[in-house]
């Protein structure tokens, strides 16, 4: 099997963060920076070299005389951070269905170096493999208390972690990370690794914001309505295959258990009804895909992801499959009707 082919990079609207704190303290962040703002690119993954991302903030703290720079940073994440992806952590439930989605679609907010997830007796961790590439002590800290503070904004409850390893040196006083994190932290260890407690999973989260969430649900709602008639038993799992994209690829084995029937069952009826669980799978893709389309807000990368594929090439070739142009092209050919 092959494996990812980091490119380290981090979005755009990650590093956004940054220019935005400056700007917040009363500064000018392209003057301070020497960089002009990051802007997505409107097609294809773009992405900051994450080097230059450690420029940046290198930049920022000597600038600011600010060695806690990563601290203060990281605290001021939201969900508009990373990108579309917020929204859809935000319509989770709970921590431990967003940590899922984290963990499939970690490469769009972080696409420097393998997250895995570990558990133990009681616990569960994040851990970095810093072994092929060791970021900046900033890069490290900025995204480990980002982490944490969407963890905390997002459930209803107290989200401290149990423990925080850092890979790189400690610095003089840690006195100001423990304040942060509420729990040990570790420098120079062989690994980054943040361990939460278990029982975090359960954890509700707080109503999430409906400008947010609206996003999805409006383009699952214009699509239903769109879709041609079928008899209920389609319409129903049309319904069901919607909302399972947000959680990646739907198989048959995972829709059939919904709809309350086996997967023999699901499949002896979608013949009955002239269809197949494919054929469906794909018409609500597509049509979700033409929908996604309309909206300029979304990135090709960010329609791949909602529509449950793990890498936004898979979805160019199915969409090429279906339209015989690539969205790239179709959004530009067709923006009117688009």
């Amino acid at each position: 099997m092959s494996q990812p082919l980091y490119r380290r990079v981090v979005p755009e609207t990650y590093v956004q963060l940054l220019y935005e704190y400056l700007e917040a303290l009363g500064h000018e962040p392209e003057s301070v920076l020497g960089q002009p703002w990051p802007t997505p690119a409107q097609e294809g993954v773009g992405g900051v070299d994450v080097e230059c991302w450690d420029r940046l903030l290198v930049t920022a703290a000597q600038a600011l005389d600010d060695p806690l720079l990563g601290l203060h940073v990281g605290q001021t994440i939201s969900a508009r951070h990373i990108g579309v992806l917020g929204s859809v952590l935000l319509a989770c439930g709970n921590l431990g269905t967003a940590l899922q989605r984290l963990e499939r679609y970690i490469r769009l907010v972080y696409d420097v170096i393998p997250m895995t997830r570990r558990d133990g007796d009681g616990w569960f961790e994040l851990v970095w493999d810093v072994s092929q590439y060791q970021p900046g002590p900033l890069v490290n800290e900025t995204g480990m208390v980002a982490i944490v503070q969407f963890c905390r904004a997002l459930v209803r409850g107290t989200a401290n972690p149990l423990r925080i390893d850092f890979n790189h040196p400690s610095p003089l006083d840690t006195s100001p990370y423990e304040a942060f994190f509420g729990c040990p932290v570790r420098f120079g260890q062989a690994e980054a690794v943040l361990r939460f407690s278990a029982q975090l999973l359960e954890l509700p989260f707080k109503s999430p914001d409906p400008a947010l969430v609206s996003l999805l649900e409006q383009h699952a709602d214009r699509l239903l309505a769109q879709l041609p008639q079928q008899d209920e038993f389609v319409e129903q799992l049309r319904k069901t295959i919607t909302h399972a994209l947000r959680e990646g690829e739907p198989s048959i084995e995972r829709i059939s258990p919904q709809l309350g029937t086996s997967s023999r069952t699901l499949q002896r009826r979608l013949q009955e009804a002239g269809t197949s669980f494919r054929y469906e799978l794909n018409l609500v893709r597509h049509e979700l895909a033409l929908s996604y389309l309309r909206d300029p807000r979304l990135q090709i990368v960010d329609i791949a992801m909602l529509l449950g594929y793990s890498e936004h090439s898979a979805f160019t070739r199915a969409f090429k499959e279906w339209s015989g142009r690539s969205p790239h092209e179709a959004r530009q050919l067709n923006s009117e009707s688009y």
